[in-house]
């Protein structure tokens, strides 16, 4: 079980109670509004649908219009259903407060001022009523009230400990005397924040904002208060349940085991690019909603072939490699897919309609790795774990890379059968010659079968990457390991019509494309020959330019001498076409450069943007400060974020170019994005 499925592991029910008090029968007390504080918290609790089974019930509402102490005690004192350790609650109580007989008090419509103990309400009367034994588990209660920090007193004499998990949030300024609806106020615009793309910065990948984030986010609305969390002991840094984040999504990759996780389709791949039987497809099959699995037929037998134990006297280790945009990634990640179990089970109709001949065995791939941004420790580290290699002993005098070398070593030599490693973007690690000398040590002897995907020149008239960026790299490996080369761009594996029918059903599948129904129809095909005739040995530049066809207002005339000019200049050509659409505005087009250009200078996995995203942006544009939270959220909002891949690393959200081709023209070449020209010859990627 990971750490966000035990979060909240036993919870069953979820419960919003607001205690509210804005009218008061005696002067002393001014009128308060507090029902736009209570809806807000109501709308991101109960009724934000993005949060799923995490939505929160709104309990005992008729409290949250000037109650009386009958009313709050048969809620919480004898109420009809108790909650119980299963239970989560957030109750928000807002109104007066005093403080009297040394203990704090909550001031009701009809309080008397001076007769408080007989006509107020005791606040740790409810602190102590929802402590009870077996009672509720989780809990966030903020009490907005003058002299709420008192409650610190009233706590410290009850009988035991509050559990680790309760979250008590008193109002409270410098002098005891808070501001009166302060918090409440504070509290509404941090939710607001909270739930706004800003909220996003503190990731997607996890269920519950965490304590400190949570505290921190109130905390910049009372500048002049200083929040406490009284009793509290669990850690600030841990998710909570009582604080469900509503930008949490699942991870964009399709279900695998872990081993094989790292190169894993993406969802929206099998979305856009397999249509089921339902949706009018046959057995047979055709270019639409089958290309996935039926693309690059050629290359894909021989890679499963490759993955065969009759392959063995070929040798263990094989190297595909091929230009950017080439498909080289997509034929190994479709390997490593189909071979999971759990993938197979899950998605059991589409793999049902694979032609024959198209499908590996199962477990065919017992490791996949993507090797960005990784160093030679952490390959060797990710491997031996997934095969199940005890970790080296820390302690040892010599432990580090050559430990865990020698750890799985010992390991592959106790196997019968030596385990498929599949390693995809070795030119784009941190020390890619470390990593294929390292693995090439513990492939001798046929001990472990590798096939290594290394982006390279496809040839002489390869329009997206020159000699210097993968070519040594590439004839480096295949003469350290003596590896069998397939280079998937050249003639023997290629067929331009697989560039067509990727192009066709983008433009069929894509949600929201208008090329999906009616009339519009008919120019598919039409479109997908005239890009598969321009964009030459791309399935990159096919992408973005079919993609930007279902954005577009307008159906494309497949005779436009301006669309088929963006085609031919290839990823610049086509990226730029679509920023000069989505921001026709020059000073919004640079802005959004810049800050694509700072994830494209991001290493590993991709750049975190909590404290992160916006300073690297801030120093790679022309001017400093310019760059915050909202911007990066309105990115993200807007379609060009589909150029970026969501990924997760260390437990972080992290953000990544989703392709390398990418990352090079924002890093190089991002001026001629910038200007509509005749691209120069460098600048022609």
């Amino acid at each position: 079980m990971t750490s966000q499925e035990s979060v909240d592991d036993g919870v069953m029910r979820r419960h919003f109670v607001s205690i509210a008090t804005g009218e008061y029968q005696d002067p002393h007390w001014g009128p308060l509004s507090v029902d736009a504080e209570v809806a807000q918290l109501k709308s991101w609790l109960v009724e934000d649908e993005r949060l799923g089974d995490r939505r929160f019930d709104h309990a005992y509402p008729h409290l949250a219009c000037n109650p009386d102490e009958g009313e709050i005690r048969e809620a919480f004192k004898t109420p009809r259903r108790p909650w119980t350790e299963r239970d989560a609650a957030v109750v928000f109580v807002t109104g007066h407060g005093e403080v009297a007989d040394q203990t704090h008090w909550l001031v009701l419509r009809e309080s008397e001022n001076g007769e408080l103990p007989s006509t107020g309400f005791r606040t740790s009367d409810l602190i102590s009523w929802l402590r009870r034994r077996g009672g509720v588990r989780h809990l966030l209660l903020i009490i907005d009230a003058c002299f709420a920090g008192a409650v610190a007193a009233d706590i410290l004499r009850l009988d035991a400990n509050l559990p680790s998990t309760w979250l008590i949030l008193p109002s409270a300024g410098k002098d005891g005397e808070a501001q009166p609806q302060a918090l409440t106020n504070a509290v509404s615009r941090a939710v607001a924040k909270l739930r706004s793309g800003e909220g996003a910065k503190h990731g997607v990948n996890r269920r519950y904002f965490t304590v400190a984030e949570f505290r921190d986010t109130v905390q910049e609305f009372l500048p002049d208060q200083e929040l406490t969390l009284l009793g509290y002991r669990g850690d600030l840094g841990a998710e909570h349940v009582c604080l469900p984040n509503p930008h949490f999504r699942e991870l964009e990759a399709v279900t695998t085991a872990a081993a094989r996780h790292e190169l894993a389709l993406p969802k929206e791949d099998l979305q856009n690019h397999w249509a089921p039987r339902a949706r009018g497809t046959d057995r047979r099959g055709g270019a639409e909603g089958r290309w996935l699995f039926t693309g690059r037929a050629k290359v894909v037998r021989e890679l499963i072939a490759v993955v065969r134990s009759e392959r063995d006297e070929e040798g263990l280790v094989t190297l595909v490699t091929g230009g950017a945009g080439c498909g080289k990634s997509a034929v190994l990640a479709r390997l490593v897919t189909l071979s999971d179990p759990d993938f197979t089970v899950e998605y059991a109709d589409a793999v049902h309609e694979i032609p024959e001949g198209l499908l590996p065995d199962l477990g065919a791939v017992d490791v996949a790795v993507l090797a960005t941004g990784r160093y030679p420790h952490e390959v060797v580290r990710q491997i031996g774990e997934a095969l199940g290699v005890d970790r080296p002993d820390p302690t040892r005098e010599h432990y580090g890379l050559e430990a865990q070398v020698e750890a799985l070593a010992d390991h592959l030599a106790g196997r019968a059968k030596a385990p498929t490693v599949v390693l995809d973007a070795l030119d784009e690690a941190e020390d890619p010659t470390g990593i294929a000398r390292v693995l090439a040590r513990l492939a001798g002897g046929g001990k472990l079968r590798l096939l290594i995907g290394v982006r390279s020149p496809g040839g002489s008239e390869d329009p997206l990457v020159g000699a210097s960026v993968g070519g040594p790299l590439a004839d480096l490996v295949e003469d350290l390991f003596g590896a069998r080369r397939l280079r998937v761009d050249e003639d023997l594996w290629w067929n331009q019509d697989d560039i067509r029918a990727y192009a066709e059903s983008t433009l069929n599948n894509t949600p929201g494309s208008p090329y999906r129904s009616g009339h519009a129809r008919e120019r598919v095909g039409a479109l997908a020959a005239v890009i598969a005739d321009q964009v030459g040995r791309s399935f990159l530049v096919a992408r973005l330019a079919a993609t930007a066809l279902t954005q577009r207002a307008d159906l494309a005339d497949p005779d436009d001498p301006a669309w088929r000019a963006t085609l031919t200049e290839g990823v610049i050509g086509a990226f730029r076409a679509d920023l000069v659409r989505l921001f026709p505005d020059p000073n919004q087009r640079l802005r959004t450069v810049e800050l694509l250009r700072a994830v494209a200078f991001a290493y590993g996995r991709g750049l975190p943007w909590g404290g992160i995203w916006p300073l690297v942006a801030n120093g790679v544009a022309d001017r400093h400060g310019k760059f915050g939270d909202a911007d990066i959220a309105a990115l993200l909002a807007s379609p060009i974020s589909a150029y970026l891949i969501t990924d997760q690393e260390d437990d972080v959200t992290v953000y990544r170019l989703f392709h390398d081709a990418l990352r090079g023209t924002l890093r190089e070449h991002w001026r001629d994005l910038l200007v509509e020209h005749e691209p120069t010859e460098v600048g022609r990627l």
